[in-house]
């Protein structure tokens, strides 16, 4: 009875978690993906320590201006019944993921080919499948 449990645990555990099943890393932002039952997973850790860092940067730099937008951006963040503060937010959270570099991560070269054969490959969309053929006369 509990090696059946234990498969079933096992089981559970192999098609809930992501399975990394490669990275692009010839780019200027590193990109992992891994496979998840039905989809996929892009790891943007690379690109995310990046713009905490510009983050940091610029808070050294200025933390009055930073501070000053981190707290209109929290004061906006719990609007009652004010769906304007809600579109106040989302426009000061865009400026400041603009002022830290952008919301985009850009792919070049061989960084475009393999981040696309990953993506398909993740779901078994890219994986080569053997068609049989038929049997030659007298080959049974």
């Amino acid at each position: 009875m509990k090696l059946t449990r234990a498969m079933r645990f096992f089981r559970f555990l192999t098609t809930t978690r992501p399975r990394l099943i490669g990275g692009a890393y010839s780019g200027p932002t590193r990109v992992n993906v891994s496979s998840i039952p039905g989809g996929a997973v892009l790891h943007l850790d690379h690109r995310l320590m990046h713009l905490v860092l510009e983050l940091a940067e610029q808070f050294t730099e200025d933390p009055d201006g930073i501070g000053e937008q981190l707290r209109e951006i929290d004061a906006l963040s719990n609007p009652r019944e004010d769906s304007h503060a809600e579109h106040q937010r989302d426009q000061l959270v865009d400026e400041l993921l603009e002022q830290l570099g952008g919301t985009h991560l850009r792919l070049y070269g061989d960084q475009v080919r393999r981040v696309a054969e990953l993506l398909l490959s993740s779901n078994g969309a890219g994986n080569v499948v053997a068609i049989p053929t038929q049997r030659s006369a007298g080959a049974a």
